[in-house]
């Protein structure tokens, strides 16, 4: 296996240990944290929240049940069309994501803050890159 894939494949497994570990701490697992911060942006279909994270609805549908029994998000039916569910945040809901958004925040910053200061434009610019590079090839990478 080639660095280049090893450096990618461990980078993505300590970030994760991250997120399990210093951001959420136990209070909401790596996958309700993700969801609790897109649901800062507004409400979402159930639909939509399943394809954002790439998982089925059954499975989106299970992380938002969690959720919605702690009253961190409410689920509604759409006005314009009953089949669709609506998911958003409660106000403690929103209290809890900024509360995990600025845990990521603060360690990403401990992490970029390891990064020699002259080195450190470029690795945020490598990681802009990486992540468009990835969201232009998402669906060419489906192979489930």
């Amino acid at each position: 296996m080639s660095s280049v894939v090893e450096d990618v494949i461990a980078f993505c497994r300590l970030f994760s240990s991250f997120e399990r570990e210093e951001i959420c701490c136990g209070t909401v697992s790596p996958a309700q944290c993700v969801l609790l911060q897109t649901l800062m942006d507004g409400e979402w279909d159930l639909s939509g929240l399943a394809a954002q994270a790439r998982v089925t609805k059954g499975a989106m549908t299970r992380l938002v049940d969690g959720l919605e029994a702690r009253a961190l998000v409410t689920r509604e039916r759409a006005e314009d069309d009953g089949r669709r569910v609506l998911v958003s945040l409660t106000g403690e809901g929103r209290k809890e994501a900024k509360r995990l958004r600025r845990l990521t925040e603060d360690s990403i910053t401990t992490v970029l803050d390891r990064i020699p200061p002259a080195d450190r434009a470029q690795a945020i610019r490598t990681i802009h890159l990486l992540r468009e590079a990835a969201e232009q090839t998402r669906s060419q990478l489906d192979c489930c």
